[in-house]
């Protein structure tokens, strides 16, 4: 086998050519060829020596492989810039409605089904994760498609109108804050009726205002998710920007919530009725039920009208 001496200009040339399409090589080849040798000739021309002018010149133009990329205009990168910003408003909005649908969606079959709370939560994370994981790749997968394919490169016109308001941050983590004591609060004052100022049962047991049997399932635990889930989506969607699709997620999140406690206290499994007979109050039964669907109620269409206000203003401003 036989071997023929190259010159450092014929090694770069066979670089750079080594990812161009076999259709343009013929054409890049020459152009870059005689680009060189320009270059080279100007050196020449100031006095440096042939070696010296072509290695310097050689160092200038940088990586064979990534000049030989930008003479074919294939590109380097997975997602470029005129798509990154639209990619990561897509993925963004995705993460912040469907993982936590999913998340409350997922740990309510497995509480039916019978599983644990830990167990529960547990499948309702991992769930969640690989969710987000898939949305990720696909999302991902899509805009490099697209990258590679697109005909036009031309981005469209940026208008000042779309520019969104200047919100009050201050305000937001000032309600954000009243929401979670308050989220808090609830949860304490459940543990407590239910526990420490629960009254003695027949069998000597303690029992509060909650029916024992769903006290025991660990639908409270459930209900402990819903306002995890609910206090994250609302922070990530502030952060990300209201969308109609954050509208959306936020009516079926709150519908998720409101249908199955509507439903538990329309059906009398809300509440225990042996609790409201040993404080001599029969008929609380049926009052506390009473005012529990109409704060449900009235929280899920505050929320979901809060969301699509929201979504609205931030359209107008785009």
């Amino acid at each position: 086998m036989t071997t023929t001496a190259s010159t450092l200009t014929d090694r770069y040339v066979a670089e750079a050519l080594r990812g161009v399409p076999a259709r343009q090589r013929t054409d890049i080849e020459a152009e870059l060829r005689t680009s060189i040798e320009d270059a080279i000739e100007d050196r020449l021309g100031a006095g440096a020596d042939a070696p010296t002018a072509e290695h310097d010149v050689l160092a200038e133009l940088g990586a064979p492989r990534r000049l030989g990329a930008r003479y074919s205009e294939r590109p380097t990168y997975l997602i470029g810039p005129e798509l990154y910003l639209d990619y990561i408003r897509v993925l963004s909005v995705l993460l912040s409605t469907v993982v936590p649908i999913w998340f409350l969606f997922s740990g309510v079959v497995n509480f039916v089904t019978g599983s644990s709370a830990l167990d529960t939560l547990g499948g309702a994370l991992y769930g969640a994760l690989e969710t987000a994981m898939s949305l990720a790749f696909f999302t991902t997968l899509v805009f490099a498609v697209i990258e590679r394919t697109r005909r036009s490169k031309r981005s469209a016109v940026w208008n000042p109108a779309s520019l969104p308001e200047v919100l009050d941050k201050r305000n937001y983590f000032t309600e954000l804050i009243g929401g979670v004591v308050f989220t808090l609060l609830i949860a304490g004052a459940l543990v407590a009726a239910q526990t420490i100022a629960g009254v003695e049962a027949a069998d000597g047991s303690r029992m509060g205002p909650i029916a024992t049997g769903l006290w025991e399932s660990g639908a409270f635990y459930i209900a402990l998710f819903y306002a995890f889930v609910s206090i994250s989506f609302h922070v990530f969607s502030y952060y990300t920007g209201w969308s109609v699709s954050n509208a959306i997620a936020t009516v079926i999140l709150d519908v998720l919530f409101a249908v199955p406690v509507v439903w538990l206290a329309a059906s009398g499994r809300l509440l225990n009725a042996d609790y409201f007979d040993a404080i001599e109050w029969p008929a609380g039964v049926g009052v506390v039920n009473s005012i529990v669907i109409a704060i449900v109620l009235l929280f899920a269409a505050m929320d979901s009208i809060d969301g699509i206000v929201r979504a609205t203003k931030n359209r107008r401003t785009r």
